[in-house]
């Protein structure tokens, strides 16, 4: 009886760490919806089309010509695949406009909000 009961309490507590956790890793504290929207304009790098999200890379020019990589993230590859994404939607080399807030941090992460196309087709992101 005692040994049901410690693996009950066991598994509960798992079960209790793990949605914490998960309630952390999808949190939006290092972003200001306050802040106004950017538009950047860049060449896709990489999009990566696994869980837990789809992970998209694109490259932009700053002020002096140097070339950052920035990224972003759609939600799991589920939640894409219902927004009607493929792991083809994106090639590397295309050109993109990316919407979305900038991270506080000051690092080349950006809160998506929207993806568009160079023929005017516009991907709504997890932030809209």
């Amino acid at each position: 009886m005692r040994s049901t009961w410690l693996l009950g309490a066991t598994v509960a507590a798992v079960i209790g760490a793990g949605s914490a956790t998960l309630a952390a890793h999808h949190s939006r504290t290092g972003f200001d919806p306050n802040d106004k929207p950017v538009e950047l304009k860049g060449i896709v790098a990489e999009y990566r089309w696994r869980n837990p999200h789809v992970l998209f890379f694109w490259d932009v020019k700053d002020e002096n010509g140097k070339v950052v990589r920035w990224v972003t993230e759609f939600g799991s590859v589920a939640t894409t695949i219902g927004r009607g994404l493929t792991k083809d939607t994106f090639k590397p080399g295309e050109a993109v406009t990316v919407v979305g807030i900038r991270s506080q941090a000051g690092t080349p992460v950006l809160l998506l909000q929207r993806v568009i196309k160079a023929d005017g087709t516009v991907i709504g992101g997890d932030a809209e």
